[in-house]
């Protein structure tokens, strides 16, 4: 009898969990939909604005890769310059992608997320894949072009807002709060999401440079002191 009611107990309380659990991932679909189109949103700017520094004739599109070209040298010559722009661009880009794809996996984000560290911990520790990937003339000014577009998002999805908290509500306002709010406009929206992210993620990128600042330093200071 009693083996009958354990059993009972427990076909009962499996789809009650289910059902206590079901609005929770809906919540949490919703909020995936919203960082998904953040992310295309992102990839397709940063790709239009390459597109167009890369094959525009206008004068002012020659003038602005010309500026992005000496910016980038100069962010190249003094190497403390060079490892912390190469810290703050590179952050910045990717983990906007890294966040989303961690946050598709759920409860398995750990594991991509220990891996990508490991990775560019490794990458930023070695000089060669360093300069080619991170501090080189040409991925400073990859993450500058691409931080560019990212920044149009970001500043897009701002001004979005406001005008769907304090202008006058109609079928593109609708469209653009289903597409890229969720649950409100402000505070818990999808930029706001990722810019959290982003932020959080690039704390955790900033530590193999200060191992390898630490280790510069440390050196030159004997180099000094012999």
């Amino acid at each position: 009898m009693e083996k009958i009611i354990v059993v009972l107990t427990v076909l009962f309380a499996i789809p009650l969990a289910g059902y206590a659990h079901a609005g929770f991932f809906d919540r949490y679909l919703e909020m995936m939909d919203v960082l998904y189109a953040v992310l295309k949103t992102i990839f397709v700017s940063q790709v239009l604005v390459f597109l167009f520094v890369r094959f525009s004739r206008f004068k002012i599109t020659k003038r602005i890769r010309i500026r992005l070209l000496l910016l980038s040298k100069r962010l190249c010559k003094n190497q403390w310059v060079n490892l912390f722009a190469a810290w703050a661009l590179s952050s910045f880009v990717l983990t906007s992608y890294w966040y989303v794809f961690s946050e598709g996996l759920f409860i398995l984000a750990i594991i991509p997320l220990f891996i990508f560290w490991i990775v560019y911990f490794v990458v930023v520790c070695r000089e060669k894949l360093r300069k080619r990937w991170l501090c080189g003339l040409k991925p400073i000014y990859f993450y500058l072009v691409a931080s560019i577009g990212q920044l149009i998002v970001f500043a897009a999805l701002f001004l979005t807002n406001m005008i769907m908290l304090y202008g006058p509500y109609n079928k593109i306002t609708n469209y653009l709060w289903d597409v890229y709010c969720y649950r409100v406009p402000l505070g818990d929206d999808g930029g706001f999401l990722i810019a959290k992210g982003m932020f959080e993620l690039s704390i955790c990128l900033a530590i193999p440079y200060l191992v390898l600042v630490s280790y510069k330093a440390f050196k030159l200071l004997i180099r000094n002191n012999t």
